[in-house]
Parts: structure tokens; C-alpha cells; sequence
């Protein structure tokens, strides 16, 4: 049985007294795709970077291809993440470098010579089919192509596991489609294990092997895209149709988690 890329054990964290997770258990298996769904603000984004150790849990640990990150000083941390691609919400690009410069930016930090530089770059911009914008700065692209340039450098340095925060948050239809078949054509190729924060559930049925829900920093619902979308549990059937019961005709919150509990319909 393949080992676990990452195991994620009882983890909490919180912010000023605001509990964000509240004892998140999960793992990640090699060459797995797993989605994390849920709505805005309920720990998918303080889950990924808790997972990358950009984010140390008050409780519980996290361990990532057998290593403890949150164990190691700050050096260790950066090269344990050296097998990690990381894609930002916001592409995240400096505006002052060009796309070859933003996704070589690792192996000019290592004074690698500038053909091999420009070389490997291509490589990745050819599998995000961006080959052509090598030269250009990020304002000469649309928010789409700043999101795959931002692929492009997750993948620069070959790694085994990608974490993708909202990669297709704010994009038009056909421009999700597109980041989402680049997702599938990156495991293809490349093999890698993908952790996928989204609340967009049409992206998470595309990509995914398997989905985790979050609610409140509790996992509520887990299973293969099928699994989600036979499930009988009422919350996570609100969240797929976009039904909102928990506001009443007053605008305020009912008790969410009497939804979360409701036993499945048989």
C-alpha cells in the first residue's frame, strides 16, 4: 500500500480567539488529486498553508512526505519545500519581471546559466500553452494567463505535490475550463499529488479523485466526486445546488451545524 504524501492529524488553529480549525484530520495519497471545498472563509486557504508550514496548528501536526515541517527552523522548512509547487490565489507574479524571469525566478536565486534557464521556462510555459509570452511582463496578460504563468512556476522545479489555492477564482467559464484541463494534463504528465482549495464545485467534480468539504473548519463530507453528488446530507446538497436555508427571511443565521448533523436521506 502506498504511503500517504501528506497526513494532516487533529489540527487546530486559530486566529484572536476565532477558531478557524477545529480538528481536521486527512491524508493525501501518492498521485492523488484532492479537492477542498467549502465556502469563503470556513479554513480552506489557513489548511493549505498550515500544510506547507507557512502557518504553524495551535494542536494536531501535519506531516508531508514523511517529514514534520512545522518541527524544522526556517531553512529546513524552505527545503523541504523544494519538491513542492505552490500556486497562489493571485497569480501572485512580480509586475516588474518578465514571465521567463517570474517563473525562473528559483534557478536565478541558484545563478544557473541563463540558455538553461530560459530553456527549462519554456518547457513549462509549452505545458501551460503560454510558450509565446515568455518576454512579456504580467499587465500585458489577462487574469487567466497571469494563473497559468503562476502553474508554470509551481512546476519549474519538478515537484511530487502541488497545493492550488482558488485557481480559478474570478475567471470567466471558459477560462476555469481551460486551468482545469492544464490541472489534468500536469498529473498526467508529471504524476504529481494536487491539493486543490476551491469553492467551486463544477471545477472539483472535473479534477478531482476525491472531495473533502469543509464547514466551519469541521470536515463534513468526503468522498469521490459521485459519492458528493448521491449524498443525502442536506448541507452538502445546499452547497451543490447554491441553496442557502441558513439565512432566514430576516437575514439572520439559523444554527448552521443543526444542518450539518441532519442524518442522510434513504
Amino acid at each position: 500500500m502506498t504511503d500517504p504524501v501528506v497526513v494532516v492529524d487533529q489540527v487546530h488553529k486559530s486566529f484572536g480567539g476565532h477558531r478557524v480549525l477545529t480538528g481536521v484530520t486527512l491524508s493525501v495519497t501518492a498521485g492523488e488529486t484532492v479537492a477542498i471545498l467549502g465556502r469563503s472563509g470556513t479554513g480552506k486557504s489557513v489548511l493549505l498553508k498550515t500544510i506547507i508550514a507557512l502557518l504553524d496548528p495551535d494542536r494536531g501536526s501535519v506531516q508531508v512526505f514523511g517529514k514534520n515541517l512545522h518541527a524544522l527552523d526556517e531553512d529546513g522548512r524552505r527545503k523541504a519545500r523544494a519538491g513542492i509547487g505552490y500556486v497562489f490565489q493571485g497569480a501572485a507574479l512580480f509586475d516588474s519581471l518578465t514571465v521567463l524571469e517570474n517563473v525562473g525566478f528559483a534557478m536565478y536565486q541558484q545563478r544557473r546559466p541563463e540558455a538553461e534557464i530560459r530553456t527549462e521556462v519554456m518547457k513549462r510555459l509549452e505545458m501551460v500553452g503560454l510558450a509565446d509570452a515568455i518576454d512579456k511582463v504580467p499587465s500585458e496578460l489577462s487574469g487567466g494567463m497571469q494563473k497559468r504563468v503562476g502553474l508554470a512556476r509551481a512546476i519549474i522545479g519538478e515537484p511530487k505535490l502541488i497545493l492550488y489555492d482558488e485557481p480559478t477564482t474570478g475567471l470567466d467559464p471558459l477560462t476555469t475550463d481551460v486551468i482545469n484541463r492544464i490541472i489534468l494534463r500536469l498529473r498526467r504528465k508529471l504524476g504529481v499529488t494536487s491539493i486543490v482549495v476551491t469553492h467551486d464545485i463544477k471545477s472539483a467534480f472535473t479534477i478531482a479523485d476525491r472531495i473533502i468539504m469543509l464547514e466551519q473548519g469541521l470536515i463534513v463530507a468526503e468522498g469521490t466526486p459521485d459519492d458528493i453528488q448521491a449524498s443525502g446530507n442536506l448541507w452538502v446538497r445546499n452547497f451543490i445546488t447554491g441553496h442557502s436555508p441558513e439565512i432566514d427571511t430576516n437575514g439572520s443565521r439559523a444554527r448552521i451545524p443543526a444542518i450539518l448533523v441532519d442524518p442522510p436521506v434513504e
